[in-house]
């Protein structure tokens, strides 16, 4: 889902999860991996405060959000800061757990279970979610791809077994993926403000009028 013709800088903000490699490496394209305190420390090149990034306004073309907004009660400053970072129709990717699908059972089973894991996301965002959050803020949202329609387990005959939900799963029901990636757009312009040169002009007083002679001997 990146542009194609990627030129510029690549952020990529990871969750839990490491960093995904997207192959982005030459002159014209370049990636930084930025995460918080606790995030793994493979690949991670800036270490940073989730709502306050220490980049500059529209500086990067990409920004994606790799299962960051699952582990935090308020996703609103950390999209801000998506927002203030990305560069006029530059492109935001969102990936995440989708709540309304059998990943999303599984993490209810995870949190309130008797074997409860740490690492499950806390806080799943649906798309309709996110849909209103950015629409507060100058983002379009382009596109959204769904994927891993299969039992969400971790034996691999299970996996192996539920294969032919992927290929059934899109045609019958598309918004019941396990994950999902959404891409939003920017549409605020860069704008810089115009420094004017005032000139102070001369100001002079009003002259008294003159009047026809023959008026003013009348």
């Amino acid at each position: 889902m990146l542009p194609r013709g990627l030129q510029g800088l690549v952020v990529q903000v990871p969750g839990h999860w490491p960093a995904v490699d997207l192959g982005v490496r030459g002159d014209r394209a370049w990636s930084v991996v930025m995460a918080g305190p606790g995030a793994p420390a493979a690949g991670v090149g800036l270490r940073a405060d989730s709502a306050a990034w220490p980049l500059a306004s529209d500086s990067a073309a990409v920004v994606i959000l790799l299962h960051v907004l699952e582990q935090v009660a308020d996703p609103v400053p950390i999209l801000a800061e998506a927002e203030r970072v990305l560069m006029p129709f530059g492109r935001l990717l969102v990936a995440g757990f989708n709540p309304w699908s059998l990943c999303g059972l599984r993490g209810l089973a995870e949190r309130f279970g008797n074997h409860s894991r740490d690492w499950w996301p806390q806080h799943l965002r649906s798309v309709g979610e996110l849909r209103q959050q950015l629409a507060r803020l100058p983002m379009q949202v382009e596109d959204v791809t769904t994927a891993f329609f299969r039992l969400p387990l971790e034996r691999q005959w299970a996996l192996r077994g539920t294969r032919v939900m992927e290929r059934l799963g899109p045609r019958l029901l598309p918004r019941s993926g396990g994950l999902y990636c959404l891409a939003a757009s920017k549409r605020r312009f860069a704008v810089r403000p115009l420094r004017l040169q005032w000139q102070r002009l001369p100001v002079y007083g009003a002259r008294p009028q003159r009047l026809p002679a023959g008026r003013a001997a009348a």
